[in-house]
């Protein structure tokens, strides 16, 4: 019996050292609250009363920014003015977000010449300060030609205009030569000779005034017919994407 008693204890030791560790145990799983939330669904309704909501407030306070409790009046008038277009009404800093991506995006559609965004006039008349759009179209919006734009907008009148003025001078210098002439003349034919110069001179200055208003009306003609030509390229333009838009909005 006193010879087992060391080999029971080295089993029982053996027994409490296992080979096999215990596992570690599974990480908690995350909190909701670290979780982040998809993005509100905002409804084109929704859209066009937080944007009316937001210009009032805005134009309220002299386009200063909105605090807190600003906002606060911007989600209840949305939720008033679309009482069923959602379960859970707009937050305040819902209204918010959704105004920082309106404005986002409307200064990305203004650097193009031609945009087909459903918001950008509305957007366009609150930050100009206009009166408030109705939406149509699409909210299309054609932008002139930089090019085509300085010849229409801003056209200068003729370099000829500025010969008026030497004309002017010119027929001051010829009735004060004229009268000179007179006063020098002597008996002979020296008084003919001064009316001959009188006649020329006048002659000459109506066919100059006569050039000036015909290259005036030329000009005007061409001015006229680019600005036609323009607008028909504008206009087959818009036709181009209104089919675009129609056919887009079709499918």
């Amino acid at each position: 019996m006193a010879s087992a008693s060391p080999s029971y204890s080295s089993a029982a030791a053996g027994a409490d050292a296992s080979p096999f560790p215990f596992a570690a145990l599974p990480p908690p799983p995350p909190s909701l609250s670290s979780r982040r939330l998809p993005p509100p669904c905002w409804s084109h309704g929704e859209t066009l009363a937080l944007i009316d909501a937001y210009r009032d407030k805005w134009f309220s306070l002299g386009r200063g920014n909105l605090r807190a409790s600003h906002w606060d009046d911007v989600a209840a008038t949305v939720a008033r003015e679309c009482p069923s277009s959602s379960a859970v009404p707009k937050t305040s800093v819902q209204c918010r977000h959704k105004i920082e991506k309106l404005r986002k995006r409307y200064r990305s559609e203004k650097q193009r010449s031609l945009s087909s965004w459903l918001y950008f006039r509305k957007m366009d008349a609150m930050e100009r300060g206009a009166a408030a759009e109705t939406e149509g179209a699409g909210g299309l919006r054609f932008t002139i030609p930089k090019a085509v734009r300085s010849k229409i907008v801003g056209c200068r009148p003729s370099p000829r205009a500025a010969i008026k003025p030497g004309l002017e001078e010119m027929r001051r210098r010829i009735e004060e030569k004229r009268l000179r002439m007179r006063m020098r003349s002597v008996e002979g034919g020296i008084g003919d000779l001064v009316a001959a110069l009188g006649v020329f001179g006048e002659g000459f200055l109506r066919m100059e005034q006569m050039k000036m208003d015909v290259s005036r009306e030329m000009e005007k003609m061409r001015m006229e017919m680019e600005l036609k030509r323009t607008e028909m390229i504008l206009d087959c333009q818009r036709k181009i994407v209104e089919t675009m838009v129609q056919r887009f909005m079709g499918n």
